[in-house]
Order: C-alpha cells, then sequence, then structure tokens
C-alpha cells in the first residue's frame, strides 16, 4: 500500500525496537503476571457457534462497529474524528464536544481491533492504519494526547494542561494505551503502541514533577489499566512502578478538595465500601487489580475484597448493574458536624441496600466498570463467585445498553419505566440514535460485546476454565507450545445442556475446570464423560475438576437443569418490597406494558404466591433476534384511574382478575417501540 507524503513521517514509529513478546495477544495479559492464577487465550483463539452471544458478535461485526464508525466520523453526529484531525493540522477548526470525546473514540477502536483479530479483513487493518496515522499526529512529542487542549494550542491560544480535572485527560491517553496494546496484539504492529508509551512518560514526568496536580485529574482512571496493560506488552518496569505510583498520590488530595464522587476522600487502603461515582469508582478498582497482579501486596486484595464483598451483598442490582443514584452526598449517612465538606457525588453508588427502579442511574459505563474488574477478580483468585457475577452482568447489565439491531443505546437503565411518571429525569428511558453531549456508553458497549469471547475460557498451567457456556471453539496454546483445542455445542442461555468435545489435547494429564454456576440448586447439575457419570463435587459457586488425560474425541456431558423462578430481594431493598423479579438461568426477564391485554396498566399487574406460577416457554424473535419468552397467569387490579392532584385515596374492594402476560428477557426490553416495563412486580 503507498502512503501518503503528509502521513508517513509518522508510521516511522513503528520500526522502533521493543520488548514486547510476540505471541502474547490476550485482551488482558496475564500469563506472566505473578499473583494471576489464570489467564485468557489469545485474542483469535476463541471463535463463536452461534448461541446468544455469537448472534450478538455478528450483530457487533455487521453493524455495531461500521455503523459506530459512521457515527463518530461524521461531524454532524460526533466530532471525535474531526478533532483528532484538526488536532493533527489535517483540517482547520476549533474543538467541540465533551473532553472524553478523544477516549471514546479509541474505545471504539479497539472494537474495530477486536473484530480484525477476528476475522483479519484487510479493510479494517487499512482502516486502523490510517486512524493510527493521524492519532500519532495530533500527539505532541512530549506524549501529551488531548484534543481539547492540543487544538487551541496549536492555533496560538495559551491553553493549559489539567486546567480542570473534569477535562479526562488521563482518562483519554489511558484509553489510547489500551487501545494501543489491543491493536498490536491483532495486528503485530507497534504504531500505536510508541504513541501509548510517549503518553506513559508524560505521565509518569508528572508523576515525579506534579504527583499532586496528577492525583487531582485522576477522573475515570482508565490510565491504571492502561499503564499496567502497557507494562505487560513492553515489560518495562517503569510502567509498572508508575501504576503503584498512582495508587498512593491519590493520599495527596487534601481533604478541601477530596470527594467520594472521585474516591479522594480517604487513602485507597482505608476505604471499605463502594462511594462515589461509580464510573470512576469501578475503573479504580479494576485498575488496582491489574496492580495486585502484578505485585501482590496483600493491602489492595484486602481492600479489593472488602469494597467486592460490599457491592454484591448490599448495592447491586439482580441486573449486575451498578450506580444507583443520580445524586448523592459524600459523605452520605454521618453526622454532617463532623465533616466540614459535604459534597454532591453524580450517579452514585448510594448507601447499602438503595436501589430504586424508576430512576434507577446504572450509567452502562458503570456496569462495564464493574465487569472489568470482576475478570480481575477472577483471575488473581480463580474464585467461581467472581465468574457467576461476570455472567449476570454480561447478559443482564451490559447486553440491554444496545438495541438488538445495534444501532440505539441506554446511557442510564432503569428497572422499571412507566408513563405516568412525568418526573423529569437527566437522562432518557429510551435508546437513543446518538446521545452527543456524552457518547461515552455506546462505544464502550460495543468494544464490550466485540471482546465477550475472550471471557468464555481460561488457560493456567496444564487446565483449562470454563467460565461461561456458550456455542464455541477454543484453539489455543499453554505457553510452553502445547495446543488445546474443544468445541462446546450448547443452547446456553435458553438450554442447561452443556457438550464438550475434545479435538486436541497433550499427551498427559490436563484439568478441565467446569464452572458450576451458584444459582444452581446442587440436585440439578449431573456430569458425564464419555456416557459415564464422574464421581467429582459438583458443588453450586465453585469450579468442578476433571484431570486426566484427555484424547480426540473425548465428550464431557454437563447438565444444568434450571426453570423459570420467582425472586425475591432482601426486605431491606425499600423500593422491592413485597415485590418479585423472574429469573432463569442466568437471565433476569421483565414485563412490558404491549403484552398487556387491552385496558390492563403495568401498574396494575400482580403475581399470586397462592400456588406456584404455570410457565409456557416459547421461542421467538424480537427484532430479528432469537428468544426465549415465558407465558404465565397473573392477576390485574380492577382500579380506576389516578387524578393528576390525587397522591392518596381509599383502596377499592374489587377483585381482581386472571390475565396471561408474558415475560422477556431484560437485555431484549424496549426493541418492540416506547413501553412501560417492570422488573419487579408485586405479589400477594
Amino acid at each position: 500500500m503507498k502512503i501518503p507524503a503528509v502521513l508517513a513521517p509518522v508510521l516511522v514509529f513503528g520500526l522502533l525496537p521493543l520488548s514486547a513478546r510476540a505471541g502474547d495477544k490476550a485482551l488482558i495479559d496475564t500469563t506472566k503476571s505473578p499473583h494471576a492464577v489464570l489467564y485468557m487465550p489469545d485474542l483469535a483463539d476463541v471463535h463463536w457457534n452461534g448461541g446468544l452471544l455469537g448472534e450478538r458478535f455478528e450483530v457487533a461485526r455487521t453493524t455495531m462497529v461500521p455503523h459506530m464508525g459512521e457515527l463518530m466520523s461524521n461531524p454532524a453526529t460526533s466530532p471525535a474524528w474531526r478533532n483528532y484531525r484538526i488536532a493533527a493540522g489535517l483540517e482547520q477548526g476549533k474543538f467541540s464536544g465533551p473532553p472524553f470525546n478523544d477516549g471514546d473514540f479509541l474505545k471504539w477502536f479497539e472494537a474495530l481491533a477486536q473484530v480484525y483479530a477476528v476475522t483479519k479483513d484487510p479493510a479494517i487493518d487499512r482502516r486502523m492504519d490510517e486512524i493510527v496515522a493521524v492519532v500519532a499526529k495530533a500527539q505532541r512529542e512530549d506524549g501529551y494526547l488531548h484534543t481539547q487542549t492540543i487544538i487551541p494550542q496549536r492555533n496560538g491560544e495559551k491553553t493549559k494542561e489539567f486546567a480542570d480535572r473534569e477535562h479526562f485527560e488521563t482518562y483519554n491517553m489511558g484509553h489510547l494505551m489500551t487501545a494501543a496494546c489491543v491493536h498490536y496484539r491483532a495486528t503485530g504492529k507497534t504504531t500505536l503502541l510508541v504513541c501509548a508509551e510517549k503518553a506513559a512518560d508524560y505521565i509518569d514526568k508528572l508523576c515525579a514533577e506534579k504527583p499532586l496536580e496528577l492525583a487531582r485529574n485522576a477522573i475515570c482512571p482508565s490510565h491504571y489499566m492502561g499503564v499496567v496493560e502497557l507494562y505487560r506488552v513492553t515489560h518495562n518496569p517503569r510502567y509498572l512502578k508508575l501504576a503503584q505510583q498512582l495508587i498512593e498520590i491519590r493520599s495527596l488530595v487534601p481533604p478541601s478538595e477530596g470527594s467520594d464522587h472521585n474516591q479522594d476522600r480517604m487513602p485507597f487502603r482505608q476505604m471499605t465500601q463502594a462511594v462515589g461515582h461509580a464510573v470512576r469508582a469501578n475503573y479504580l478498582y479494576a485498575g488496582v487489580a491489574d496492580v495486585f497482579a502484578e505485585d501482590g501486596d496483600p493491602s489492595l486484595l484486602k481492600t479489593l475484597e472488602t469494597i467486592s464483598e460490599n457491592v454484591a451483598d448490599r448495592k447491586l442490582y439482580i441486573t449486575g448493574m451498578t450506580g444507583a443514584i443520580y445524586d448523592g452526598a459524600s459523605p452520605d449517612g454521618v453526622d454532617y458536624t463532623q465533616h466540614k465538606y459535604i459534597k454532591t457525588i453524580h450517579q452514585a453508588y448510594g448507601r447499602d441496600y438503595q436501589l430504586p427502579n424508576l430512576t434507577a442511574y446504572n450509567e452502562t459505563c458503570a456496569t462495564i466498570g464493574y465487569g472489568m474488574w470482576l475478570w480481575r477478580m477472577l483471575a488473581v483468585s480463580g474464585d467461581a463467585a467472581y465468574a457467576d457475577l461476570f455472567e449476570q452482568t454480561l447478559y443482564n447489565g451490559i447486553l440491554p445498553g444496545i438495541s438488538l439491531d445495534g444501532t440505539h443505546y441506554f446511557y442510564v437503565n432503569a428497572l422499571r419505566k412507566l408513563h405516568d411518571f412525568d418526573v423529569p429525569l437527566r437522562w432518557s428511558r429510551t435508546r437513543e440514535a446518538n446521545i452527543p453531549v456524552s457518547f461515552c456508553c455506546p462505544p464502550n458497549v460495543v468494544r464490550t460485546i466485540a471482546e465477550a469471547h475472550n471471557y468464555v475460557y481460561a488457560l493456567s498451567p496444564d487446565t483449562v476454565w470454563v467460565n461461561l457456556y456458550a456455542a464455541s471453539t477454543l484453539d489455543s496454546k499453554w505457553l510452553d507450545g502445547t495446543p488445546i483445542k474443544l468445541r462446546q455445542e450448547t443452547d446456553y442461555p435458553w438450554a442447561g445442556a452443556v457438550k464438550l468435545v475434545v479435538d486436541e489435547a497433550p499427551a498427559r494429564e490436563v484439568t478441565l475446570k467446569l464452572r458450576i454456576p451458584g444459582w444452581l440448586k446442587s440436585e440439578a447439575v449431573s456430569l458425564q464423560v464419555n456416557g459415564a457419570r464422574v464421581a467429582t463435587a459438583l458443588k453450586p459457586g465453585t469450579y468442578a475438576d476433571l484431570k486426566r488425560q484427555w484424547r480426540k474425541g473425548d465428550v464431557v456431558q454437563l447438565d444444568l437443569e434450571f426453570k423459570p423462578v420467582l425472586v425475591e430481594a432482601n426486605p431491606l431493598v425499600e423500593e422491592t418490597l413485597n415485590q418479585v423479579a423472574i429469573k432463569y438461568g442466568p437471565l433476569v426477564y421483565c414485563l412490558e406494558s404491549n403484552d398487556l391485554p387491552a385496558g390492563v396498566k403495568l401498574k396494575d399487574v400482580v403475581v399470586s404466591l397462592r400456588q406456584p406460577a404455570a410457565f409456557t416457554a416459547r421461542r421467538e424473535q424480537i427484532a430479528n433476534a432469537s428468544v426465549l419468552t415465558f407465558q404465565f397467569d397473573v392477576l390485574a387490579l380492577q382500579r380506576g384511574e389516578w387524578g393528576a392532584k390525587q397522591l392518596y385515596r381509599e383502596v377499592d374492594g374489587q377483585a381482581p382478575r386472571t390475565i396471561a402476560v408474558k415475560a422477556v428477557p431484560y437485555y431484549a426490553w424496549g426493541n418492540r417501540g416506547d413501553t412501560d416495563m417492570t422488573v419487579w412486580i408485586p405479589a400477594r
């Protein structure tokens, strides 16, 4: 390919020598992390073979990624790409859009690189070359990359770096590092990796010379994860030391400036619960987990485990979402006389058990950040509980962030929507074609779906971990070069039968670790190898170990028996008191108003607990996507309309009538028009 002369100078950076190991091509590379117990296969080692997640990847490949590329390249819908071109001197103009658009564009680029890793489409490779050339040209020579500042500086204006901590400079450069590592692993090219090193060197210099300024600007700290991943690629020990220092300098922020909003009101190791802005919190926790994987600091792990338990036990939605509250306080729930500074928190974790439904915030980015944190906790512990939570979050928290056709997006995610509830809220309760004021969530959910196959399996010495059940193939190698090939045949999560076929294995004993989901009942699991029942522990919430010398053609049959069940929340969750939700395996279901009989409103539907609900399953299509729905009977209250000025009234004694309703997977709601919806249903 002939390179245009205007772009040629930046591409020679790719010729600079690096110590990166060819072959270490995992999305998150913990192959050499001393304190990780497992690692991902390489980016192209897992392929979908249909199924729910395979269908979502195909929509990502054919629609999500190219459509978002069009959105972000068109100045009428997003200024992100134009900002890079202006900063590179290829166009004239001024910066426009939110300050974090640089990083959001690079999230989409990461999705592009992941699709390329699987498809090896040369058109994608050429597109990435063009993008990298512009990004490299936009970056300052000292490594700083933030188009909001660079554009006016190149126009002769006196614009200062880090003038406002809400400008997200380190966030943008962190996503540069992460995207560069994925691009390098997918292509073998170092062109963007050199830009990432320059950015990391800039941050390293700032850490040494102006640590307080850097600490103040750790907003949605993607650079924690980015710096560690860059260390894993380059083996430059300076980057690991930088990552460690990024945690330590947080304690430099003075009380007058620190806040739970940015998790800097106290030193990290003193934290005992998840607080503040949920995206910032989850990115922080994920980054700290990355550092622990490398240095094994037990005080970091202890804090992470404490906070993780607080989330899972008291602050997590049934959908695996986090960040319940539009606006909270810092500190919250304490004697204000002991705290001089009380500050507002946006999209806050909130108090224990504070999980509203109509006004739930649940930013899609926060849930994705939670998923990134969970994976890292699984990697350093091998604890199946983290895999359970990851599965819960992937299916019910991440997938809903984008429409089934791949073109509309949720910024926030409610668990109930009623048109009668006309209280003004900051964000739409309906998926939107574009969210120009804050376009962070759309590319984040697209890259996560494009990368989801990386989480299905994991490896450790002579061990294959099966973390997720989905129709797929694994064709990978251990670090010593020994190949392993498996084929997973299943219709999970629509059914619980899982067949694993060994296509290639070494001539030595190897362990298959099969996750037994924690939500199962112990008697609902059976396991066979080549038709013979296996006498091994099948305890829900753990991995079942099968150790033997495997041969080509060996078949493992795992049967997970599950059916629709009604679930209740801890009664301390006031917003769901005396209500139930429907779960089927890992999936949360909901009701939508367009499945109700004429004249029945969603708020009048009640589940009767006097006899077990009889669910009738049906496979059907919603927006060209295959789903499993359930029909069952409920009660419809017979009551009149509420007046606009009527807050309370006497109960009407009319007997309810029985009606049939349909439950649909929560991730699929909102794809059949602007409907009312609820996850939680009153029960009596």
